[in-house]
């Protein structure tokens, strides 16, 4: 765990919605899932803990291979460990199938539960916080101030982060891989409808 700290603290490309808190979380999160759902458990959380050892930002032009990157360096941290070493395989390819933007199918129960982990870490009131996180990390605005509902225009999570909500966030509950990721999502989801009506009736329709 101390080389983890490390390794997150000497990154200056982080941002506040990709730091150590945010694996600790994904891993407790995998670790009860893999549970629930009969996988590996060592497997699901080794992987949750090294899935973001490297973040490109958003805006980055590789940031769609920061999965497969990270996955390059499994082997190594695993090697310190000769039970996860026999594992690194298995958690290399759950750290690379991890990624929504990576486009690679979790093949594994295990990578499943992984996936649906992470993307639990993106609903919710957490959720909420760390999109809006993100997109201040690379010069985003929070929404539209003309249209922040993008009725007239196209989406573009890029420039504001209210648009992310629509384009990805309200698709992963009924993206999830597994049923203990499914209950979850549901209720986080729950949590950012709320949130939107609010803000619909705070900025109006």
């Amino acid at each position: 765990m101390a080389r983890l700290h490390k390794a997150f603290a000497w990154d200056p490309a982080r941002d506040g919605a990709h730091d150590l808190g945010h694996v600790l979380r994904v891993a407790r999160l995998a670790g009860e899932m893999a549970v629930e759902e009969g996988a590996d458990e060592e497997t699901c959380v080794a992987a949750a803990l090294l899935h973001d050892l490297v973040y490109l930002s958003k805006n980055h032009p590789d940031a769609s291979r920061s999965a497969a990157l990270a996955a390059v360096k499994v082997p190594d941290w695993c090697a310190f460990d000769p039970g996860l070493a026999a594992k690194a395989d298995a958690i290399a390819h759950c750290v690379e199938a991890h990624s929504f933007s990576g486009g690679i199918l979790p093949e594994t129960l295990e990578a499943q539960v992984v996936q649906d982990a992470d993307r639990l870490e993106a609903l919710g009131a957490i959720g909420i916080a760390r999109t809006f996180a993100t997109g201040a990390g690379f010069g985003g605005g929070l929404w539209h101030p003309e249209d922040p509902w993008a009725k007239s225009r196209s989406l573009n999570d890029k420039a504001w982060s209210l648009d992310h909500f629509a384009k990805k966030l309200l698709k992963l509950t009924d993206a999830m891989n597994t049923k203990a990721g499914r209950i979850r999502a549901e209720r986080r989801q729950q949590v950012i409808l709320d949130y939107l009506a609010a803000l619909r009736e705070e900025l109006g329709p």
